[in-house]
């Protein structure tokens, strides 16, 4: 089963130690959005950080599994906030739901399941995006 996992579950581990279980979970493969990566290089404090970051994306680096999008699905992407209802409108304007989407577009590119702590966005883009499969953590 192929699982990727959205920004707020690495920070959570990194913080906390939560999400273990579903981060070190044999019989997945695992895969890392080139949006979560470029998310956790912007929030990147000092030299620790830069060690951790360095640590987390070499795995994915070396089986290349770091996904990121082509010029269709950014296509397919403006075209999703193009149909948006009227009441997410104001929400599509926001960089952290643009990422989402575009998070979750990458999940779907390769038939991924997505796992993520942010219930909010997931369930808006899910409704449009069926293809989408989410897990909560």
């Amino acid at each position: 089963m192929k699982v990727m996992f959205d920004t707020n579950i690495y920070i959570s581990f990194i913080r906390n130690k939560t999400h273990n279980t579903e981060l070190l979970r044999r019989g997945t493969i695992k895969y890392l959005s080139g949006i979560v990566l470029m998310e956790l290089w912007a929030g990147s404090k000092g030299r620790r950080g830069e060690r951790l970051l360095y640590q987390l994306q070499r795995p994915y680096m070396d089986a290349g599994r770091i996904v990121t999008l082509t010029l269709e699905q950014y296509i397919r992407i403006g075209e999703f906030f193009s149909d948006l209802p009227s009441m997410y409108k104001e929400l599509s304007k926001k960089a952290d739901f643009l990422n989402d989407v575009q998070i979750a577009h990458t999940a779907v590119s390769i038939g991924a399941s997505l796992y993520t702590e942010n219930i909010t966005h997931f369930d808006i883009i899910a409704k449009f995006m069926k293809q989408l499969k989410v897990a909560y953590l």
